[in-house]
């Protein structure tokens, strides 16, 4: 929104590097601090295509890749596979739409830019009463950094609460899936070291008690070391899954690789629409990271081929998940779980990696709740500076609250990790991937062809319609994915 007089048009927010690089701010510029937190957010260290391919793989590959083994067993590969393909597809288009969003609304940017540097080069001409350095000062400023929430605020004004509590629900459903996880690794684990069978609850009560005070860090800066031990236990985990899987293939010579993926059934008509919500659930991490990617590559050529770049690498990565599920299916068999890991063969090696991705997905934790967590305090806002430390103590409780209340969840759906991960990529993951941007693109982009605006409102209308039947079929069937 560019309304208000011509001073305030060019009033923009500090800027990508400020925002990484935590320069101060001004005592008492409380609406500036506010927007740096939510800044810090949206923006993606990077600059080089290398970075932004970097970006998209780690941002799509997360523990959603485990839970899909189990998700081909419940649809059967004549199922899956196209359910895969197809989801892919709708991701694609929508993520081709809002990138066209995030180009449009660049080149008005650029477009006020170049008023203001007119105006500001011939100040007696146009009336400006800014001095020298005051110019210098306007100039140099980078404008709003361009997010999916941001996008998603010019497309539909106080209607974006929708997109921001949508995106804040999806990143809690994702740390709710981790509470169920952990403590069924940490069960298995505990089993094969010790030989004792422990309660999962209190492996739930122990990791509450961990992501309790991690939440209250209010600077996400102070998160990066958890990241990077994060993302190399998520590495070793998952190359260990695959190693794992041929070794326990490698133990019955008389059938090949090849025997076994055909030995598996085909369809299951029973719970294969389960899959859906699954599969959209895949691509938690990567809708919303999208246009920071492309926001973070610097060359002009870069950016004008990261869109085709996006498609190539999320296929890749998309052909890696079929393969990874079909292999894993094949290796484990009949009793694979959702939480694949707890599926591993007994022995030092398998245990190494239930415990490696429970420290990764405890290191995540805080990282995945953070941007939910601010969406939250910034509707519930008493008004009071974050630096106060009676409103810091109630933004602590309010995060304690928030991570309890999402362990009770966890405690009650402790044995159905694949409903949840089903209903949350159907309820909330498909709307966010498949029916906002479309829409946002009918809005932000003028002149479309005809063609173009039905093709996006047949999408999101499609998409409604999938998120209302897999999510209403999910709870009705609630019972079937019990493990």
């Amino acid at each position: 929104d560019y309304g208000g007089d011509l001073s305030n048009l060019f009033d923009h927010p500090s800027s990508q590097a400020a925002a990484l690089t935590g320069s101060t701010m001004e005592e008492g510029d409380e609406d500036d601090e506010e927007e740096d937190v939510e800044e810090i957010i949206d923006v993606v260290e990077g600059g080089s295509m290398t970075a932004a391919i970097f970006g998209i793989i780690k941002g799509t590959i997360g523990g959603a890749v485990l839970f899909l083994p189990r998700g081909f067993k419940m649809a059967g590969y004549a199922f899956a596979i196209p359910i895969m393909i197809l989801s892919t597809a709708s991701y694609l288009y929508s993520a081709s739409r809002l990138l066209e969003c995030w180009r449009v609304e660049k080149d008005k940017a650029a477009k006020i830019d170049e008023i203001r540097a007119l105006l500001l080069e011939s100040p007696k001409m146009y009336g400006s009463t800014a001095t020298g350095e005051e110019s210098q000062q306007q100039t140099s400023g980078s404008g709003k950094l361009l997010s999916y929430p941001e996008l998603a605020r010019r497309a539909f004004g106080k209607g974006a609460i929708c997109v921001e509590l949508g995106i804040a629900t999806m990143q809690f459903g994702v740390c709710l899936t981790y509470l169920i996880f952990v403590p069924q690794n940490l069960y298995e684990a505990i089993l094969q070291l010790f030989g004792l069978e422990m309660n999962k609850t209190m492996f739930l009560i122990a990791m509450v008690m961990i992501e309790v005070p991690l939440s209250w860090i209010r600077d996400i800066r102070r998160l990066a070391p958890f990241n990077v031990v994060a993302t190399l236990l998520v590495a070793y985990g998952l190359l260990s899954c695959v190693v794992l899987a041929f070794l326990e293939i490698a133990k019955d010579p008389e059938l090949t690789y090849f025997d076994r993926l055909a030995d598996l059934p085909a369809t299951n008509s029973d719970t294969w629409i389960l899959f859906i919500g699954t599969a959209f659930f895949a691509f938690e991490g990567c809708i919303t990271l999208i246009v920071p990617l492309q926001e973070a590559v610097i060359r002009e050529e870069d950016k004008k081929q990261f869109p085709s770049v996006n498609q190539t690498v999320t296929s890749s990565i998309v052909a890696f998940y079929i393969f990874f599920a079909l292999t894993c299916w094949a290796a484990f068999g009949s009793s694979i779980r959702t939480a694949l890991t707890a599926s591993l063969p007994p022995g030092p090696y398998a245990t190494s990696v239930q415990v490696a991705y429970s420290l990764a997905i405890m290191f995540t934790f805080p990282l995945q709740a953070f941007p939910a967590m601010e969406v939250v305090f910034h509707h519930s806002a008493s008004g009071a500076s974050k630096t106060d430390p009676s409103e810091h103590t109630q933004l602590n409780v309010q995060a304690s609250l928030i991570v309890c209340l999402l362990g009770i969840v966890a405690y009650l759906a402790i044995d159905y990790l694949g409903n949840v991960v089903s209903l949350l990529g159907s309820l909330v993951g498909i709307p966010i991937a498949l029916v906002f941007p479309p829409i946002m693109h009918n809005i932000l982009v003028r002149k479309l062809p005809v063609a173009t605006k039905v093709m996006n409102y047949l999408v999101a209308s499609l998409g409604v319609v999938i998120m209302g039947v897999t999510s209403y079929i999910t709870i009705t069937q609630w019972d079937k994915g019990a493990e």
